[in-house]
């Protein structure tokens, strides 16, 4: 993936990965190495938001199926360790809405000029004083949205690639400068920086109620299958009524 900003090419790269069905034995998430099927993730747009909707094993197995274990990836089939503890994954779960509600209020805010739905949240943060105008708060509360994205992002180098290896039509001079994040987990914040980074907006599904990020102006619902779904159960309440 890349994007051109400011003149200078950048590119979030990405290891081969590994995806496929799975279980849960013991609170833990098995990968089933002998049908997981290896690819490279080229569009990891939807699944932060797929990750915020894990609350149940089967949306767990879901994910795994659609994009691979969040730390272990293709270097580890064969070794028996594709697994992860289910705990971790609740844990990373409730860390993603965390950001994505607090990115989401701070919108709130900045439309509303009031900083009351964020004080709502009744969070207390490191340094904060007892009190504080709506400005320092906001700022104080952007702040710290960006260290807990940070934890994620900040812990692997910028690296410079040779702009052919995504690009075959490239010249052996043109060069790209960007990250490669070791695993998805990693990849997924990446992906997150970069949208927040862009001020992308969010919305609420009215299908199933999960946030995402719209393609454009028009996308209402999530996915194609949400519309359809939510379509579907209003043509049956109609008939029903």
């Amino acid at each position: 993936m890349s994007q051109e900003q400011g003149g200078i090419v950048t590119w979030v790269g990405f290891p081969q990965w590994v995806r496929g069905p799975s279980r849960v034995v013991d609170g833990e998430i098995i990968l089933d190495e002998d049908r997981a099927e290896r690819y490279m993730p080229d569009n990891l747009n939807r699944a932060i938001f797929d990750l915020a909707g894990v609350s149940h094993y089967q949306d767990v197995r879901g994910f795994v199926r659609r994009y691979g274990l969040l730390w272990h990836g293709s270097n580890y089939l064969g070794t028996g360790e594709c697994r992860e503890s289910v705990l971790e994954w609740q844990e990373a779960a409730y860390e993603v809405n965390l950001i994505l509600l607090l990115y989401m209020e701070l919108g709130e805010a900045e439309r509303t000029g009031s900083a009351d739905s964020l004080r709502s949240l009744n969070m207390v943060w490191q340094g904060m004083p007892e009190t504080s105008n709506d400005e320092d708060y906001l700022k104080l509360v952007s702040t710290g949205l960006a260290g807990l994205i940070n934890n994620h992002v900040a812990q692997y180098p910028m690296v410079l690639m040779p702009a052919f290896r995504f690009e075959q039509k490239a010249p052996p001079r043109e060069f790209v400068f960007g990250r490669q994040p070791p695993n998805l987990h990693k990849a997924l914040y990446t992906n997150l920086a970069t949208m927040i980074g862009q001020r992308a907006e969010l919305k609420e599904c009215p299908g199933c109620g999960r946030l995402f990020h719209p393609e454009s102006g028009k996308q209402k619902y999530c996915t194609k299958s949400c519309a359809s779904t939510s379509r579907w159960r209003r043509w049956k309440e109609q008939q029903s009524s």
